[in-house]
């Protein structure tokens, strides 16, 4: 799916101290993914028997190769962010650059754009797992009443 681009115009009028605080956010929600993912990882693990009975496992070997594009992914997106919100402490510093200020808002824009985006996959992958670890565990449920 393509990223789709938002024309965030009032990223245009945010002060250095709203843009900071955004980053944070933004450092905050990919640092709380990573822990998610090593739940899910863990997750898989952890059920590998009911979905491998469950005739699931070729459904399952694909989530978990999404779920490592998206730890890649993600460690991109914090290195961004990371520089992103060191680059605003250098920009503050030196504040007679506007050229360097409207280069920073761009790349703001094109950074929030990003998260999002990645935000709402993950959130599809994540609906993904749980639905497939769901029914594999519901299978096995229904094979031991059955015995």
């Amino acid at each position: 799916m393509k990223n789709k681009a938002h024309n965030y115009r009032y990223i245009e009028w945010k002060t250095p101290d709203e843009m900071h605080f955004s980053s944070l956010q933004w450092k905050s929600e990919l640092s709380f993914i990573k822990d998610e993912h090593r739940f899910f990882e863990d997750m898989l693990k952890e059920y590998t028997l009911p979905i491998i009975e469950s005739q699931l496992f070729n459904r399952v070997k694909e989530l978990i190769d999404q779920l490592g594009l998206s730890v890649k992914e993600l460690k991109v997106l914090e290195k961004r962010v990371s520089e992103h919100i060191n680059r605003l402490r250098s920009l503050i510093e030196s504040l007679d650059e506007p050229r360097e200020g409207r280069v920073y808002r761009k790349e703001h824009k094109e950074i929030l754009n990003d998260v999002n985006h990645f935000s709402r996959q993950y959130k599809r992958l994540k609906k993904e797992i749980f639905e497939i670890v769901s029914q594999a565990m519901k299978q096995q449920k229904q094979k031991r009443l059955l015995a």
